[in-house]
């Protein structure tokens, strides 16, 4: 059952943002690997998120073997966080990947900058060497801001 992206966490997404994304192989060891960048598309059921296989070259593997992914969204001014959980497929990279990996790069450089981390820090953590791109079919979003909803399913009933 896919998860649709609601408009709050739509604007949420329109933010500088950090990513995480993990997957496990299909032994259970883990990978993880900072993403470079996302479209979500216009079903907001889908989502497509980017890695540096270059920098990350376990994870690919990973996704191929298994299909799953979870993928840590962040906002580093104020900590809010979100996690989005599915199947995923790895799909070839196109040129407007590349271009919207740029922009996402940017963006959290700038953001980061301006909360005090050097770029020269920055710089290292963030490259779309060998760019891939993993199409995330969402079926679970969590929050992971911290406090007391961290973890809890996105959008459900706390009460």
């Amino acid at each position: 059952m896919a998860m649709r992206i609601d408009e709050r966490l739509l604007d949420f997404f329109n933010r500088p943002l950090m990513c995480i994304i993990a997957a496990a192989d299909e032994s259970g060891r883990p990978s993880a690997g900072r993403g470079i960048g996302f479209d979500l598309l216009q079903d907001r059921e889908t989502m497509d998120v980017m890695f540096s296989a270059w920098q990350w070259p376990r994870l690919e593997h990973a996704i191929l073997q298994t299909g799953k992914i979870a993928a840590t969204f962040v906002s580093p001014s104020d900590y809010v966080s979100f996690q989005l959980k599915g199947v995923a497929e790895m799909r070839d990279t196109q040129a407007h990947d590349l271009e919207r990996a740029n922009r996402f790069m940017a963006a959290a450089t700038d953001e980061l900058e301006s909360l005090g981390v050097g770029r020269h820090l920055i710089a290292p953590w963030l490259t779309a060497r060998e760019a891939r791109v993993a199409r995330l079919r969402i079926s679970e979003i969590y929050v992971q801001t911290p406090g007391p909803l961290a973890g809890m399913l996105a959008g459900a009933d706390t009460r």
